[in-house]
């Protein structure tokens, strides 16, 4: 193969018809890179093939070459490519995925056709894409999806894996019928509902895992609901009648997944009583209970919280009660009458969706404030969000009990009225501060910052800043073979004892300063390369382990072993774990289970006054009677 640099014209160049980027590109992106094209050039010509009228076809390169002539250049470097046609498919496929990725569907449809056109093994493919056998994997799935779903992936707006295997598996003809009834009272009345693309607004709000749900659940019976026929008549629910199901039950069920849903939501909203909430679930079914909410598990009266299964659509209940503080300082126990119950304007679900209402809102100004955000305005953000109720710092000198931290005087200060003060001296004095605040070399597990710090050492020049480290009582913190190498270091012979060489380095340092390598910043560097090669090596692991071991991948969690939901600061599962089991068992065998039962329950509401802390003390603690 032999290559020839020339300049031409970008005009002239043909696009190649295999390019393997065949999703629209995005205009805006394009506009900054043709921006960047006008300051800069071209950096990395795009490589050409000659065909055989003298033409120039691109090999690789179209956003180059597209970008150039946005960018209004008249002549644009080239490499000229001669040799082997078949690897130009392999090239283009490869510089793209790599360089800058193309969307989910360009890389599976670009997959397919190597293998199918040109025969190339997965080996191959994974050596030249450098991607993994499970990430080939992954990109196979989307053969099975309905072009609407492939068309919300090349936007970014697709579902997350698990909704994506979900969808994947289910046959394209139910995909078709459950995107039809989604769209069908959405859209104008010519239009194929079971056609329809989404717009970007609509796919930034779409609940994929709903829809994932969808699938999974298609048939809803009459058995399993709560309301009653007249309700599912003035909801429009018609029942179809299952004749291969087993007899002596009711076998009626429907199809229509939103129907069936809002009959189940209008009975819960019949039997709410003063004090009874309305809940929402997470992913796997389970009630997220409100801040200030307490589920009581062996309760058989109270306030209830109903809740509505996203996946099954059958309708629950939990007992609960109001968590409220204790008395405070100086307050007599048992004295204060409790506060009479008001109903808030909003209730706690509604709250929440306030709150993630908010959130999108928040993200989408974020992102549209991405390019052109001033660098002050990004300085004094980041110390506001250093005050959220989601950051904690251990070990803060600044913000001990009853004080105000770095964090919080640099807020009031930079935000005196809700409003920015863009003053770059003072914004220098609080970024400071809080900086100085936070970071720490430490060493512990808690309060020290680790090697972040370090890092900040490297960009503030702080080894200029390390004293002379030649004094006796950290020297003496060294082995004799750690004494013996520093010494060394110095040019200095190795003596009998380490502390005749400790008193040799001081001597020699004199009033000269001396920092042992390992105590520097500037050894951070690698350290952080290792790590960040390291973190990438494990997740690759991760994945490819993953998607090796499907057997359990798609299975809902049981109540046992619901992974991360078990310790959620929101969700609340049941205690039938192994330390619960624990408990029972010992206190079956021991004749003393009431009261082992109560002490624990006691102690649990005493030391866990939060969903997090309960989760926490029923994952760690175990009550066992001695014998």
């Amino acid at each position: 193969m032999t290559s020839e640099f020339r300049e031409v014209d970008p005009r002239t160049l043909i696009p190649n018809p295999n390019n393997p980027r065949t999703s629209p590109p995005n205009e805006e992106r394009d506009r900054r890179f043709a921006l960047n094209i006008q300051i800069v050039g071209v950096l990395q010509p795009p490589v050409v093939r000659e065909q055989a009228d003298g033409s120039l076809m691109i090999v690789y390169g179209h956003r180059r070459v597209r970008c150039s002539i946005m960018a209004k250049l008249k002549v644009i470097p080239v490499i000229v490519r001669s040799g082997d046609e078949k690897l130009d498919d392999l090239a283009a496929g490869s510089e793209n995925m790599i360089r800058e990725d193309m969307s989910l569907p360009d890389q599976w449809r670009y997959v397919d056709r190597m293998r199918r056109e040109k025969n190339y093994t997965e080996r191959q493919l994974c050596k030249a894409l450098m991607v993994t056998p499970a990430y080939l994997k992954r990109l196979s799935l989307l053969a099975g999806l309905h072009p609407p779903i492939l068309d919300a992936i090349e936007i970014d707006y697709g579902p997350d894996e698990r909704a994506l295997r979900v969808i994947a598996r289910t046959p394209a003809d139910e995909q078709r019928a459950a995107w039809a009834e989604i769209w069908s009272e959405t859209i104008a009345d010519d239009a194929d509902p079971a056609e329809y693309r989404m717009t970007e607004d609509e796919a930034k709000d779409f609940d994929w895992t709903d829809f994932a749900h969808a699938l999974e659940h298609t048939q809803f019976f009459a058995r399993d609901a709560s309301f009653d026929d007249a309700l599912a008549r003035k909801h429009g629910i018609a029942w179809e009648e299952d004749l291969f199901a087993e007899g002596g039950q009711d076998n009626r069920y429907t199809v229509d997944r939103e129907r069936y849903a809002n009959a189940q939501r209008a009975w819960i909203e019949s039997q709410l009583g003063e004090d009874d909430v309305f809940l929402a679930t997470h992913e796997y079914g389970h009630p997220r209970m409100e801040d200030g909410m307490r589920r009581l598990w062996h309760a058989e009266e109270g306030p209830r919280a109903f809740y509505l299964d996203s996946r099954t659509l059958q309708v629950g209940y939990v007992f609960f009660e109001r968590w409220t503080p204790q008395p405070g300082a100086g307050a007599t126990m048992g004295a204060s009458a409790p506060a009479p119950k008001v109903r808030r304007d909003i209730s706690g679900t509604g709250e929440k969706m306030i709150g993630q209402i908010r959130t999108r809102a928040l993200h989408s100004a974020l992102d549209a404030a991405c390019a052109t955000a001033e660098p002050w305005d990004l300085v004094g953000a980041l110390l506001l969000a250093f005050c959220g109720d989601n950051i904690a710092v251990q070990g803060d000198p600044t913000g001990g009990y009853g004080e105000q931290s770095a964090r919080d005087a640099a807020a009031a200060a930079l935000f005196p009225e809700g409003v920015l003060v863009r003053d770059p001296d003072l914004l220098r004095t609080h970024t400071m501060a809080v900086l100085r605040s936070v970071a720490n070399c430490d060493v512990s597990l808690h309060s020290g910052s680790g090697i972040a710090a370090q890092l900040l050492g490297v960009l503030f020049d702080a080894d200029v800043q390390m004293p002379n480290m030649a004094f006796d009582e950290f020297l003496k913190t060294f082995s004799k073979a750690g004494i013996t190498t520093a010494v060394e270091a110095e040019g200095l012979a190795a003596q009998s004892t380490g502390k005749v060489m400790r008193a040799a380095l001081i001597a020699h340092v004199g009033e000269g300063r001396w920092v042992p390598e390992a105590a520097g910043f500037a050894q951070s560097t690698a350290a952080w390369k290792a790590k960040l090669a390291k973190d990438a090596h494990d997740a690759a692991r991760l994945a490819a382990y993953a998607e090796d071991d499907d057997g359990d991948q798609d299975e809902e969690p049981s109540d046992a072993d619901d992974g991360d939901d078990q310790v959620s600061a929101e969700d609340e599962t049941a205690p039938e774990d192994a330390n619960a089991a624990c408990v029972s068992a010992a206190a079956e065998t021991d004749g003393a289970g009431e009261a082992l039962d109560a002490v624990a329950e006691r102690l649990r509401d005493e030391f866990a006054s939060t969903a997090e802390g309960r989760a926490h003390f029923d994952s760690h603690v175990v009550f066992v009677k001695a014998a």
